[in-house]
């Protein structure tokens, strides 16, 4: 119990690493759940901005000019050639507009044209206006579009016998795609955010361990305090213990702190759902793998050093993190990486751990399902414990001959 509370007093030393990747950790979910809660059910159209003058003032003209205003971003005032070509070139504008006297009269002979039916070139419309803009901009090229095809539904409202604002109106509607995209934004995934939260963890759960605990294992294993814990009362084993428990302690609070920030900030419809108490379970036994894997990695004796040495937490943190994180799935998708990867992949808890997410959220997987990941991550903290062990008891029968 002596060891275990020093733990502790020891590891407010390395304070500065724990904060350090939780707060990463934490602001990775924040950013996930962000992108996915900022979308709204309402669609709106980019608007340009777009310099528009009308020198021919007639009501087809004015409707025209109302259009573009409700679509876009309309810029007033009167400009010299030279200025609008600066306003172009550094993308105050998008396009300059001017609608020649005659605009008006054209357009109804095209209705005129239509009612007669002849055939009507619907790709000249633009050629009606005089229109300026950056031809290596496509957003040019999309204003354009977009006139064109207005022009043509209102010639073709027109010529059915609609009034010219009618006929607008009705433009309008027929060119509004937003139920379109309404429809597709449906079929958004609702779990993609609880997902993603909750698949990101074992990076932020290993690393926030070896870099906090490592350092302090380290110290515990200095030369000198090593030589004194032998001599003392407190065995090997029991102090190697109360480490471990030490470690666990804060491995499972840290993990309770990430699942208290997912569910907080996106899992609140999910909280307490039977995917959320499977998720948390996985959490949890991935934990404990992390834990076991630190307890081998400590037991070597290149993490027995003297006052003075290289601290190797940092080294071995990114190492083993960025590895297990991409070799698992953690932040490369399982279905993305390549056939011998995922191979390779298999052998470590990540990717179990990956697996079981997939299953958890996309599959509706239950408790039967969930055995076989849940079972090898154990297994491989398992076989980490033994690699310990045996480490441990080799050097200490080497350290006391």
């Amino acid at each position: 119990m002596q060891i275990y509370k020093t733990f502790f007093k020891v590891l407010r030393k390395y304070k500065v690493s724990l904060i350090m990747y939780g707060a990463i950790m934490i602001f990775m979910i924040w950013i996930f759940a962000s992108q996915s809660s900022s979308g709204t059910n309402e669609i709106v159209q980019k608007k340009y901005q777009l310099l528009v003058v009308d020198e021919d003032n007639s009501e087809v003209s004015k409707e025209f000019v109302s259009y573009l205003g409700k679509k876009h971003t309309l810029i007033d005032g009167e400009y010299s050639d030279d200025q609008i070509k600066d306003m172009l070139f550094y993308e105050n504008i998008s396009e300059y507009i001017v609608i020649p006297k005659g605009f008006g009269s054209d357009v109804n002979s095209v209705v005129d044209a239509k009612k007669s039916g002849e055939e009507i070139d619907e790709e000249s419309f633009p050629n009606l206006l005089e229109g300026t803009y950056d031809d290596a901009m496509p957003r040019g090229i999309f204003i354009n579009m977009q006139i064109n095809q207005y022009l043509n539904a209102v010639t073709d409202y027109m010529s059915s016998g609609e009034s010219l604002r009618d006929a607008s109106k009705k433009a309008d509607e027929a060119l509004d795609i937003s139920g379109f995209v309404t429809y597709h934004e449906e079929d958004i995934d609702e779990y993609d955010t609880i997902y993603t939260s909750f698949l990101v963890l074992p990076y932020g759960i290993l690393s926030i361990i070896f870099s906090g605990v490592i350092p302090v294992i380290i110290a515990f294993n200095e030369k000198e305090k090593k030589n004194r814990t032998n001599v003392s009362a407190i065995k090997l084993t029991t102090r190697n213990i109360s480490l471990i428990l030490g470690a666990t302690t804060v491995a499972f609070a840290v993990a309770a702190i990430f699942i208290a920030v997912i569910t907080f900030k996106n899992g609140k419809e999910f909280a307490f759902t039977e995917g959320w108490w499977f998720s948390v379970l996985n959490t949890f036994i991935y934990t404990i793998t992390a834990t076991l894997l630190l307890s081998m990695i400590t037991s070597f004796p290149f993490l027995t050093t003297e006052k003075g040495t290289t601290n190797p937490a940092s080294f071995l943190t990114v190492i083993i993190g960025l590895s297990f994180a991409f070799l698992g799935g953690t932040f490369v998708d399982l279905d993305i990486l390549g056939e011998g990867v995922a191979k390779v992949g298999r052998f470590i808890p990540n990717y179990w751990y990956s697996i079981a997410c997939k299953r958890i959220w996309y599959e509706g997987a239950g408790l039967p399902d969930l055995l076989g990941c849940y079972g090898l991550q154990l297994l491989f903290g398992v076989v980490c414990l033994s690699i310990g062990l045996v480490v441990t008891k080799l050097y200490g029968e080497k350290a006391s001959s």
